[in-house]
């Protein structure tokens, strides 16, 4: 991974015992950007342009959004009034259990939004000051406080009765294997960590992803991967060298070779559309 992708961490943001940590920024413009936790962001005053993944929306008071590693994003304020939030940093082992912990009904999946949240403004005031005052008990307040948010923020989202999530046969281990996989896939994962997941043994679960993704692991993998990419040159001015490397690929001729087949045309050939964000690296601020 590059510098760039590695500037923005739960380790230089959480400290060991608290899963949580909620900041309240006032905002100009935030260049592209991503990081290796969830962020849940509260706006409460002004107007922006929020730019994730390449497809840009607008927020305002009450708007609220939950991306995850796998997501990247720019916000660009409108008018004379900064954006203020409150910006939350969540661990990903946290955040993964409490969405584990949600059940069955499939929710679409990350990144969420919602423009009706400031009713939640009260939980992370509280989620604030637990991260800010240490008292007794505070690391399971964080987390419940995190999982009302959580659950408060999945019942705003459109639920959709994916087919995959209710073939028959298939098994809330294997999902959670699958959406690791489209959670971590900048990272050196491997077939053996999916299968981990799943409690199954490599052959098997290999079998089984197959089945329930019609694809074998290593291409769904290198997919994810090439997405990406794919939104990341389109984006933002990162070289393909950079990009290369934040999307996963360990080397450049690998990545040049299998973004051919995938796309038929180099990576080097890139665009910008009109609605993406402002050419630039990281910002300063952290989002």
């Amino acid at each position: 991974m590059t510098d760039l992708v590695e500037r923005f961490s739960t380790e230089s943001l959480l400290l060991p015992d608290r899963g949580a940590r909620v900041m309240r920024p006032r905002l100009r413009t935030v260049d592209v950007h991503w990081h290796d936790y969830y962020e849940l962001c509260l706006v409460v005053s002004g107007e922006a342009e929020h730019v994730v993944n390449g497809v840009a929306r607008p927020i305002g008071q009450g708007s609220a959004f939950l991306l995850s590693p796998a997501d990247f994003h720019a916000i660009r304020s409108i008018g004379p009034e900064p954006l203020g939030c409150y910006n939350t940093v969540i661990d990903p082992g946290l955040m993964e259990r409490q969405l584990a912990g949600l059940g069955r009904p499939a929710v679409a999946d990350l990144p969420w939004h919602t423009d009706d949240f400031l009713a939640a403004e009260g939980d992370l005031r509280r989620l604030q000051a637990e991260f800010e005052e240490p008292r007794l008990g505070g690391a399971r307040l964080i987390e419940s406080l995190v999982g009302c948010l959580v659950v408060e923020l999945a019942r705003h989202q459109l639920v959709e009765a994916a087919v995959a999530d209710h073939r028959p046969g298939v098994d809330d281990e294997l999902r959670a294997a699958v959406r690791y996989v489209d959670r971590h896939f900048r990272e050196p994962i491997s077939l053996a960590d999916a299968a981990r997941r799943a409690h199954l043994s490599p052959n098997y679960f290999s079998e089984r992803f197959r089945e329930y993704t019609g694809s074998s692991f290593q291409l769904y993998l290198q997919e994810r991967r090439l997405r990406f990419a794919r939104s990341l040159l389109a984006a933002t001015s990162l070289s393909v060298t950079e990009v290369c490397h934040a999307a996963g690929f360990n080397t450049l001729s690998h990545f040049g070779r299998a973004y051919r087949r995938r796309y038929g045309t180099a990576p080097s050939d890139r665009s910008r559309p009109a609605s993406g964000p402002a050419p630039g690296g990281l910002g300063a601020v952290t989002m």
